[in-house]
C-alpha cells in the first residue's frame, strides 16, 4: 500500500490542503501552558502534523530501497541535516515545547516536499500540483474574506483591533502573504505555464486575492505582488495585455488628476489614502521599519549570547521570552536570516545556506530541458524573488506553518520531481549526438 502511486497522491493532497489550517487561530486565545489547556483547534493542528509526518514518512521509507527514489531525494539531504540540528537544539533551548512544535512543522513540510518529488514525475502531474496550490491559496483567501465581510471583528484583518490586544482567526500579515503569493501563482500559470484553466483562475484570483490584499493592508505583500506580477506581465504577457495594462494605468492617473488636481489624497497626511499606506504611523516609525529596528537590535543582542549554537530552534532569546513593543513573549526576529542565526546559531545558518544553495544549483539545470522545464525554471525564479523580498521583514517559510511555507516546499518538491526527466533527456540527447560518429 505505502509504495502505490495512489497512496502517495492521497497523502500529498491531504498535506497541501490540511497544513495551511495551521495558519488559523481561535480569536484572542491565551497561549496554552499545559496539555489540558490545549484548545480543539490546536489538537486538530497536532493531528494534521502527525498524519502528514508519519503517513508520509512511511510512504517514503517504503520506497527508499529504490535507487531512483534516493537519487530524487538526495538534493534535500542538506535540508534534512538542518532539521536534525533543529531537533538537537532542544537539548539547550529554554523552551523545548516550542522548539519541538516548530521543528515538527518543519519536518512535515520536508516530508511534503519529499512526497511531491516522488509524485511530480511528469508534466501533467506538475500542472495538476500547480493547479492544486492555486486552488488552496484561493480557498484560503475566500474563507478569510468571507469572515471579513460577515464577521469583521473575528477575521483578524483589522489592525486597529489587533493593536488593542484583540486577535482574529488569522494574522493580517499571513492573510496578505497568502493573497500576494496566490495572485503571483495565478499570473505565472496563465502567462508562463499557459495552462488552459489558468485564465478563469487568474480572473477569480485577481478579484479575491486583490480584495484580501486591500483589507490586510500589508505593505510588503502589496509591494512584492506589484513587483513580481509586474515582471511577469512585462516579460511574458502579450502585447495586447501590456497595452491594456498601460492604458488602464493611464486612465487611473487621469481620473486622479481630474478628481484631485491638487494631489491632496497623496500629499495630505490626513487623507484616507495616506492613512491607509502609513497605517497611521509617523514618518519616524516608518524610517524604523515599523518598529523592526527595535526588534532587530534586541534580537541581535540575544544572538551575541550564544553565537555558535543559538538558543534553540525558533527561540530568539536566552530566557525564551523577549520584551519588545511592551510585550514579553517569544517574538520572531522578523527577518529569516536573523531568525535562523539567533535560534540555531552560526552552525545552523551555514546548514541552511548550504541547503538553499544546493537547491539553487540543482534547479538551475532546468533551463537545459524542454519548454515545460524552462517554464518551471522561470516560475521558480520569479517565486524566489518574491520569497527573497518577503523574508527580509518576516521569517516566511522558516516560521510557523502557513500557506506560504506550504507553497515554498511544494515548489521544491515539484522541481525535484522533474530533475530525473531532465537527466534522461540529456542522456538521450547525448546518445543521439554520438551516433553519427559511430557510423
Amino acid at each position: 500500500m505505502f509504495r502505490s502511486d495512489a497512496y502517495l497522491q492521497r497523502i500529498t493532497t491531504f498535506g497541501v490542503w490540511a497544513l495551511p489550517i495551521l495558519t488559523f487561530t481561535i480569536p484572542s486565545r491565551l497561549e496554552p501552558s499545559t496539555f489540558a489547556s490545549l484548545d480543539p483547534l490546536v489538537m486538530v493542528k497536532l493531528l494534521i502534523l502527525l498524519v502528514v509526518f508519519f503517513a508520509g514518512s512511511a510512504a517514503i521509507l517504503a520506497r527508499l530501497p529504490d535507487a531512483k527514489t534516493r537519487w530524487v531525494l538526495r538534493p534535500l539531504y542538506p535540508f534534512y541535516l538542518y532539521f536534525a540540528w533543529a531537533i538537537l537544539s532542544v537539548l539547550w533551548t529554554p523552551r523545548p515545547a516550542i522548539s519541538l512544535w516548530q521543528a515538527g512543522g518543519l519536518a512535515s513540510l520536508l516530508v511534503l516536499a519529499s512526497l511531491i518529488a516522488l509524485v511530480a514525475t511528469r508534466q501533467d502531474r506538475t500542472e495538476a500540483l500547480l493547479r492544486m496550490l492555486g486552488q488552496m491559496l484561493l480557498a484560503f483567501s475566500i474563507f478569510v474574506i468571507a469572515i471579513q465581510l460577515f464577521v469583521p471583528d473575528l477575521s483578524g484583518l483589522d489592525r486597529g483591533l489587533m493593536m488593542g490586544g484583540n486577535s482574529g482567526i488569522v494574522h493580517p500579515t499571513a492573510a496578505g502573504a497568502n493573497a500576494s503569493i496566490g495572485l503571483l501563482i495565478c499570473v505565472l500559470c496563465l502567462f508562463v505555464g499557459k495552462y488552459r484553466w489558468a485564465l478563469r483562475g487568474a480572473l477569480i484570483g485577481g478579484v479575491v486575492h486583490g480584495t484580501v490584499l486591500f483589507y490586510a493592508s500589508s505593505r510588503m505583500a502589496l509591494l512584492m505582488a506589484a513587483l513580481t506580477v509586474g515582471m511577469v506581465l512585462f516579460f511574458y504577457a502579450s502585447n495586447l495585455v501590456r497595452a491594456a495594462t498601460i492604458s488602464l494605468f493611464a486612465v487611473l492617473l487621469l481620473v486622479i488628476v481630474l478628481v484631485d488636481p491638487s494631489f491632496g489624497s497623496v500629499l495630505d497626511s490626513r487623507s484616507p489614502t495616506v492613512q491607509y499606506i502609513t497605517r497611521g504611523q509617523s514618518a519616524r516609525q516608518l524610517t524604523k521599519v515599523s518598529g523592526r529596528e527595535e526588534m532587530w537590535t534586541k534580537v541581535w543582542r540575544e544572538y551575541t549570547k550564544s553565537k555558535w549554537i543559538g538558543h534553540g530552534y525558533f527561540i530568539t532569546s536566552e530566557e525564551g521570552r523577549l520584551e519588545v513593543w511592551s510585550l514579553k513573549t517569544n517574538h520572531t526576529a522578523h527577518n529569516i536570516y536573523l531568525q535562523i542565526l539567533v535560534s540555531t546559531g552560526v552552525i545552523g545558518l551555514l546548514f541552511f545556506l548550504v541547503a538553499i544553495g544546493n537547491l539553487v544549483v540543482k534547479f538551475s539545470r532546468l533551463v537545459q530541458g524542454d519548454r515545460s522545464m524552462q517554464n518551471l525554471a522561470t516560475t521558480l525564479a520569479v517565486v524566489a524573488i518574491w520569497y527573497f523580498g518577503w523574508s527580509l521583514l518576516c521569517v516566511s517559510f522558516m516560521g510557523p506553518v502557513r500557506s506560504e511555507s506550504v507553497v515554498f516546499f511544494a515548489l521544491i518538491g515539484i522541481a525535484l520531481g522533474r530533475l530525473p526527466s531532465l537527466a534522461g533527456e540529456t542522456s538521450t540527447t547525448g546518445r543521439q549526438a554520438r551516433t553519427p560518429l559511430l557510423t
